[in-house]
């Protein structure tokens, strides 16, 4: 984006240095401060531009047909300059013949300024004219339902038939998560991206990473998307699932859906598990399961970091997911290698 503002402030002072050599009778001050103010609308246009979904699509458009109007314009001027009556309106009406010097520059340049943009705008709806289609079912994944493996157990059945569609902050969030010396943060991090990496691999199914726009705040930009684009809307967020409610947005609340994905163990059973952190109480250790359901074990804190093998003794669901209890099999018992 550097790149592209030098270019054009380079092209729009050159134009102007182009100006001043093939008319020395023309005004400077007047070419100057038309000079400035084409920047100036060009730095406007990009900060209106970076507003919107399309960002990057309409600046390139916007400003390539601004660049390539002030050319135009400054080659009808040199032209004009050339003719017998340019050289005479030269040269007896410097000042006039400025001012239809930026008269030209300015309308030319806008001209293209508002061809680019509309052309872009266009590109933009034949690319995404597969989003348009009615019968195309979306699904947008937010960062928490990422991290929570029943989403990646939802995609696997028919009940997420559709295109999984994943803000790309999202996932550079996850990479800033995973390469934390948190341990928590590093954990979610990871299992976020490991999660990722399942939901790619899927067979016929169609993940995509979009970018959209959040600067109104990430409820909004979602809810916003979604409303544009026909698009559902998974997570476990009271508040986001609240809002898109009011809004009569189709939403999939994963922890509604949690009779339906029953945990993997019941009381009795024997898990590994990674301990990531001590717990609460004297002596516990915290670890997750693949699915994000965190496992409490007692007499384990000295184990934190590595895998153990535990006994389940209780489970209890809430709003949250299951938190599971277990106690720590003894060292007769060791944990299994991993294949």
């Amino acid at each position: 984006m550097r790149f592209v503002r030098v270019v054009y402030t380079l092209l729009v002072l050159g134009s102007v240095a182009l100006l001043l050599g093939m008319q020395p009778g023309l005004p400077s001050l007047i070419l100057l401060l038309a000079g400035l103010l084409v920047l100036a609308a060009g730095f406007l246009l990009e900060v209106r531009i970076r507003r919107s979904a399309s960002a990057a699509r309409e600046l390139l458009g916007g400003s390539g047909g601004l660049l390539l109007g002030l050319l135009t314009g400054t080659c009808l001027v040199m032209m004009a300059a050339r003719l017998p009556v340019g050289t005479f309106f030269a040269a007896n009406q410097a000042y006039a013949s400025g001012v239809v010097s930026v008269f030209v520059l300015a309308l030319l340049g806008y001209v293209g300024l508002v061809a680019g943009r509309t052309v872009a705008r266009e590109v933009g709806r034949e690319s995404r004219g597969d989003e348009s289609r009615p019968q195309a079912t979306r699904f947008l994944l937010g960062e928490k339902g990422l991290v929570d493996g029943r989403a990646v157990r939802l995609a696997q059945s028919p009940l997420l038939a559709g295109e999984i569609v994943i803000p790309r902050y999202v996932v550079d969030s996850l990479h800033s998560m995973a390469a934390s010396k948190n341990p928590l943060e590093h954990s979610r991090g990871e299992r976020g991206l490991e999660n990722l990496r399942a939901l790619q691999q899927l067979p016929d199914r169609s993940v995509r990473i979009r970018e959209i726009d959040v600067l109104k705040g990430e409820t909004l930009g979602l809810l916003e998307y979604c409303q544009g684009s026909d698009t559902r809307i998974i997570t476990q967020n009271e508040e986001l699932l609240a809002e898109a409610a009011r809004r009569g947005i189709r939403a999939i609340d994963l922890n509604q859906v949690a009779d339906v994905l029953k945990p993997d163990v019941v009381q009795g059973d024997e898990i590994v598990v990674k301990l990531i952190k001590p717990g609460k109480e004297r002596e516990q250790a915290v670890g997750y399961m693949e699915d994000g359901n965190m496992v409490v074990v007692e007499n384990a804190r000295d184990d934190v970091g590595r895998m153990v093998r535990i006994a389940v003794t209780g489970i209890h669901q809430t709003r949250a997911g299951t938190l599971i209890f277990g106690n720590k099999k003894s060292e007769e018992s060791p944990a299994p290698a991993e294949t």
